[in-house]
Order: C-alpha cells, then structure tokens, then sequence
C-alpha cells in the first residue's frame, strides 16, 4: 500500500504548477534548446553560463518526446529518482540483505524534501541517481576489479559533473577515500586505476567540454557577468565550484556552520532522528574498529556536510543527493536495533509524535489557508487513518514503528500536491497571466513585459515574451507590475484586461497563508491592452 500511496504522490505532483525562479529558469533553457535545435545553454536568447548542460539536455529531449509542459520538464526527475530508488536497494541489498533494500527504498521515498525536489525541480533529482550508481560500481569494484564497474562508476562521477560541477563528486570520493582509510587499505588508495578512473571520466565528460569551448571560449568578445574574454572551461572547473565554496564567485552565499545540521531535520524528515541516533552509535564504534558492515554511506554523508558547512554558500537541497546513503545507514540502523525494546519503544513515540505533527500542520493549512476540499483528498485521510490504526497494533515491530509516520508524510504531501501548491501557485501571477492568454486565445506575439523578464510566461506561452523599457514602443498587450502600471498613468492610455493577484510563493509567511490577513501580503499585477 505504501508503495501505490508513493506513486501516487508523486504522479499529483507532476503537475503542480513550475515555480519561479530557479525551476522556470531551468524550463526556459531546456525549452530554448529544443527549439533552437542546438546544445548551447542560453536564457531568454541570451548566454547563461551557471550550471553545466546535461540537465538542459535530458530535458529538453523529454520536452521533445511529452512537450513543452510540465511533464516535459518533470519527467526526468522522476525518472533519476528512480534510478536512485534502484540503486539504493541495490547497494543496501548487496551489503546487507535484499530487506535492508526495501527498508532502504521506502525511507529513501518518502522523506520529505525529495517529495519536494520533484515538485520544485532543478537538479537535485538528478544528482540524487548519479550519485549512489557512481559509488555502487566503485564499492563493487573495490571488492573485485572489474572493468565494467570501472566504467560505470567513472559514468557516474562524469555524469555528476555533468550536472552540476566537480563539488558534485564529493560523496563519491569522500566515501571510498574513507572507507579505504578505516579498512587499512593503504595499496587501493594508491592504486593506478584511479588514474584511468580519472582519464575515463574525461572522457565521459568531454560533450560538456567541447559545448563551453564552442559556445565561450572561441568567442572573447561575449560578455559573461560583465566581463570579457570568459573562459567557459575555466568557469567550469574552477570559477563556479571554488567561487561559491570560498563564497568568492559571482553568486554569493551567508553561511552558518551549523545550517545542515538543522536543516536535516525536516529535510529528512521523518527519518532525521533515527540517522543521528545511528550516527552516534557509529562513531563510538569507530573509535573501537568495531564497525560492522560498510562504512561509505556514513563516511560519503558526513564528509559532504562537512565540507559543505564550511563553506558560506549553503542551501538545503544540497543535501537531497545524499538522502540514498542516509537511508542505507538507517535502515541498517532500524533493522540491527528494532530487536531492543528501548530503541523499538523510543522510536515509536518519536514517530508517532511526528505523524500527530503532520496531520495537525495539514489540519492548520487547510483551516488557514483555504477550507475548500477535494472528495479524493478526504476518502486518503481516512483511509490513511485506518491504515496507521492497523499498523500500530501489527506483531510486526517494523511495521508498527515506521508505516504510520511513512503513511502520513505521504498524506501531507498527497494534501501538499492536491491542494495547497494549486492553490499557492494561483498567486504566482506569471503562470497565471499565461494560462489567461490560452484559454482567452490571445496569441503570445501580442504580448510584452514591461521593465522586466518572466520566465515561467514563456515557458507556458512556449514564447520568449519581449521586455520593453521604453513607454513609446509599448504596444498591443503589456503585463505589468503596480510601480510599472503608476509609471504608465501619465504617459499612455491604456486599458486593464485582467488583474492578478501575486505572492513569491517560495518565500511563505504566517501572514499570507492566513486568509483574513493575506490581502495585505498581495501586490497586483496588469495585463493592459494600449489603446
């Protein structure tokens, strides 16, 4: 049953709404590939030179095969995640048992944050699969050399890159160089094949090369940033990665030493406590090498949350591509530790106070934000309900400590997708104003943004909308913001087709989800039509 609920929470959630900025910045990429039929990264027309290409590309061939859409952008999320599921029971099942895999793969799903990433998508899905394939074939390679898995884990680590630079191999890296240490395997550390590991991996890596060559390096004249004469192949391997770790590069961070350590919490949740519970038992143990099983979940995990709390640039998605090595810990740590009638006793509790949590947080939403209510969204409430009621009073100590609060993230997030973000994403005015010109057939070459760009407009308009500065070359349709539509006032006639209300709804506040305070929270934006 848990597995039919996560499908289906995932599914609802493929077509929520695409939210600004970065998710509807990545869609307008992908969007501008497909239509320019080419490889190079460009936004609005213009070189953008921030992430590497292999998402853009992945998705614009699924744009190709389901549309320019939400699905056309979502799709490859899903399926990375999948990978990553696959991989996930794999490792913990090879290690372990093939029930540490299923344990894995359920802990692994249903944590909240990547319920979240493939809603808001960028490339944390992506990472998410990479990831755990790369350090599967380099954990079996270590135990017998095998080109294959010479080769799939150097695909893994390229196609990381790929995604999101070299910082992306972190986990990787960090969990067989450790691993190696804590086994005593001084040979392996020093072994030559790391060195064909490395020429392999390049050569993987080389489409994403040659497009930074062709697109930047040939032509200095561009300008990148404000700046010319900007090396894509140098911003790739090391204006990007080390600009953002020592907070130094063209986009800039406020770090907190201390920001994974709470953001885990709920990112991982509901399953954070168990992994500082394991944590805790994992170090004592390490100090008396007496560790039993593998050490890369724990080692990989641990070594990216420090590196990356060093640095000031931190943001909590970074940890989603860590989420398979934290469910591999767990389960291990849940299936060695359910027999002890103190862990089973404590973690029961914990659970249920966190599912209560969860159902009063849906409750509160759906009082304050908005008390309308699908049928579908009632029947799973019950259902859920009953479901956690037999759960509880199972023989089965898995089962009755960890299905109820797993039964309820999935109906917080079945709520979230099915009715909160359709109805947040109704004051997000730049989708809006894109559906209003479909449904009232007004084509989008009418159609200008006055001072500034919308990416997710063109996206659902599957047009780049121009941006007029300029008041005397306003003409035809004009979406507009208030200080804009003030500006208009003395200067042109115009009329107001249609008002929209709009919120960032990334950033929520107590006042906006409060529906007797949320007018306040609102500016309006303008579709005119100049007369």
């Amino acid at each position: 049953m848990i597995i039919v609920l996560t499908i289906v929470v995932y599914t609802v959630g493929l077509f929520v709404t695409i939210m600004e900025p970065d998710a509807a910045t990545y869609a307008i990429i992908s969007m501008e590939m497909l239509d320019r039929g080419d490889w190079q990264i460009t936004a609005r027309g213009l070189d953008w030179l921030d992430k590497p290409h292999l998402p853009f590309w992945i998705t614009a061939l699924s744009m190709k095969i389901f549309g320019v859409n939400n699905l056309g952008y979502k799709i490859p999320a899903i399926l990375f995640t999948l990978i990553g599921a696959l991989y996930t029971f794999r490792f913990a099942a090879h290690f372990y048992s093939k029930k540490h895999g299923y344990l894995a793969v359920m802990l692994l799903l249903t944590s909240l944050h990547l319920i979240l990433s493939n809603n808001d998508v960028r490339a944390e899905p992506f990472l998410l699969g990479q990831t755990i394939f790369s350090l599967y074939y380099f954990a079996k390679l270590l135990e017998r050399w095998s080109w294959r898995d010479l080769i799939l884990g150097s695909l893994g680590l390229a196609l990381l890159m790929m995604t999101k630079g070299l910082f992306t191999i972190i986990p990787v890296a960090g969990a067989v160089f450790f691993q190696l240490v804590y086994s005593r395997k001084w040979k392996q550390i020093f072994h030559w094949q790391w060195i064909l590991v490395a020429f392999i991996t390049l050569i993987f890596m080389a489409p994403v090369l040659i497009s930074y060559y062709l697109q930047f390096d040939l032509h200095p004249e561009k300008t990148i940033f404000g700046l010319n004469n900007v090396s894509g192949l140098k911003f790739f391997f090391w204006d990007s990665q080390w600009g953002r770790f020592t907070n130094s590069g063209p986009i800039t961070g406020q770090g907190d030493i201390f920001f994974f350590l709470h953001t885990i919490l709920w990112a991982y949740a509901p399953w954070a406590i168990i992994l500082y519970i394991g944590s805790f038992q994992f170090i004592k143990k390490l100090f008396r090498n007496n560790q039993p099983g593998e050490s890369y979940t724990f080692f990989g995990f641990v070594f990216m949350i420090l590196v990356f709390s060093i640095s000031k640039f931190q943001l909590p998605h970074y940890i989603v591509p860590l989420f398979p090595f934290l469910s591999i810990f767990c389960a291990e740590i849940i299936l060695r530790q359910l027999s002890s009638n103190r862990f089973y006793k404590s973690i029961k509790i914990a659970h249920g106070i966190t599912g209560i949590l969860l159902f009063v947080i849906v409750g509160l939403l759906h009082y304050y934000f908005d008390q309308n209510i699908h049928w579908d969204t009632l029947l799973l409430a019950i259902i859920i309900l009953g479901l956690s009621m037999v759960a509880l009073v199972s023989q089965s100590r898995l089962v009755a400590s960890h299905a109820p609060v797993a039964l309820s993230v999935l109906f917080s997030m079945y709520y979230m997708n099915r009715e909160f973000y359709p109805k947040l994403m109704k004051y997000q005015s730049e989708s809006e104003v894109a559906f209003y010109l479909e449904n009232h057939k007004i084509p989008a070459q009418e159609v200008s943004l006055y001072g500034r760009n919308s990416w997710v407009t063109d996206f659902y308009v599957h047009y780049t909308l121009p941006v007029i500065h300029e008041v005397n070359n306003l003409h035809g349709y004009v979406f507009v913001n208030e200080e804009g539509l003030k500006e208009l006032d003395a200067v042109i006639t115009y009329e107001v087709i249609q008002t929209f209300p709009d919120f960032h709804v990334t950033t929520l506040s107590p006042e906006f989800i409060n529906h007797t305070t949320r007018k306040e929270t609102l500016q309006n934006n303008y579709l005119i039509r100049i007369n």
